[in-house]
């Protein structure tokens, strides 16, 4: 009885329960068979949750892998799309800055210019001493180049707007 129940194979028990005669041996042999059974399929269920947990593993694993690449390929994606965006802003910007201080340089010029004309105009009215007509004639003068004030400006802001307008188009 004590061989019996040493043996771990079920093949072995089965031939021997087949060529017992006895009943009481046969009924040891059977309880130990359905024993080593019991215990081989205990452990070819623990050997499949093994196999199948290392394969969930690994496919999560894989599946990370995966993840982790496809985030570090959108950095490098935003990254790259990032610096282009920036270098061609970067230029427009520096293109829409010149262009605007030479615009605003070429009014103040101009601005310059028409504020010497005033005077030098001015300064022949106040000269010439109209008498009583040199206020209304003053006023008159004032008004007109508030006037002019006002066409310049409006023709420096056409100016401006085209200017800008072809910058921002030749990018």
């Amino acid at each position: 009885m004590a061989s019996v129940n040493s043996i771990e194979d079920e093949a072995e028990l089965q031939k021997m329960f087949n060529a017992a005669k006895d009943p009481d041996e046969r009924k040891s042999i059977r309880t130990r068979l359905l024993e080593v059974k019991k215990i081989n399929s205990e452990k070819r269920e623990k050997e499949r949750i093994q196999r199948e947990q290392r394969r969930d593993d690994d496919v999560k694993r894989r599946n990370q892998a995966k993840m982790e690449e496809n985030i570090q390929s959108m950095k490098v994606f935003d990254e790259t799309a990032k610096s282009f965006g920036t270098k061609l802003e970067t230029q427009a910007d520096r293109l829409k800055e010149k262009a605007l201080k030479d615009k605003q340089a070429y009014i103040e010029k101009e601005r310059k210019a028409e504020i010497a004309r005033m005077e030098a105009a001015a300064k022949q009215h106040l000269a010439a001493g109209v008498g009583e007509d040199r206020n209304e004639a003053i006023t008159k003068q004032r008004q007109q180049w508030a006037v002019e004030d006002r066409n310049t400006e409006d023709k420096n802001l056409k100016d401006l707007s085209k200017f800008t307008a072809k910058t921002a188009s030749k990018e």
